[in-house]
């Protein structure tokens, strides 16, 4: 039977935020992942790039430092296992309305990074187990979750998340406005979570002949406004 669709202020909140934490732990994975690979092959230049924009305030003063804090750290509110407990919190809370299958993936995940951490080193084969988890998670949640409003609040967490990350750490257009897409599809089943005035704005920003990520006061304007223009 379906829920009552009717959802309190509170459990929209760690609802929204359950979806971005979770979006980070896998974005944040995938950018590592990529840094680690590049850090393997030598190439430093396209490696440190990667890594300035990871860690813009060289919390680490290694390579292999900044690997394991950024995957680790639980101090660093960017690194995966810190995301990973924030996504936690939340998703206990929230067990009955996404149910012990989908909860069950963040729970293994943690599982497999306290195992990780206690080796101390960086585990590709194991941390591409959260990886897939990660996804895992949101398949698990758009087949079990029959509640519309909790799915899409979760989605639209989701879909944040990614184009914040994808503000800072790429410039790819058709990937962003594509993001962007999708999060205004789940914005418009809930109009009253969006400030039209902002997604007004937004919509003439992220077009092609006025996207300029290089542009630091564009690039900081379209995340201020992605950020603003949820109310939920």
């Amino acid at each position: 039977m379906v829920k009552n669709l009717i959802i309190s202020a509170s459990k929209a909140n760690q609802l929204y935020w359950l979806g971005r934490y979770q979006e980070r732990v896998y974005m944040t994975l995938h950018f590592l992942r990529k840094c680690y690979d590049q850090m393997i092959d030598g190439n430093p230049e396209s490696y440190h790039h990667l890594r300035e924009t990871l860690d813009p305030a060289h919390k680490y003063s290694s390579n292999e430092e900044f690997a394991l804090g950024m995957v680790y750290d639980e101090t660093n509110p960017s690194s995966v296992f810190s995301a990973l407990n924030r996504a936690m919190d939340n998703a206990i809370l929230l067990r009955e309305d996404i149910y012990t299958e989908t909860l069950s993936y963040i729970e293994m995940s943690i599982a497999l990074m306290k195992k990780c951490k206690k080796e101390n080193k960086i585990n590709m084969t194991l941390l591409q187990y959260i990886t897939d988890w990660s996804l895992a998670f949101w398949g698990s949640a758009e087949q079990r979750i029959y509640n519309s409003r909790i799915l899409n609040i979760m989605m639209i967490g989701r879909h944040v998340e990614f184009l914040d990350m994808m503000l800072r750490y790429s410039d790819d257009f058709k990937r962003i406005s594509l993001a962007y897409r999708h999060l205004k599809k789940y914005l418009n089943e809930l109009p009253a979570s969006v400030d039209s005035d902002v997604a007004g704005q937004l919509d003439a920003l992220i077009v092609e002949e006025a996207f300029d990520l290089s542009d630091v006061e564009y690039r900081q304007k379209v995340a201020q406004y992605i950020n603003k223009m949820i109310k939920i």
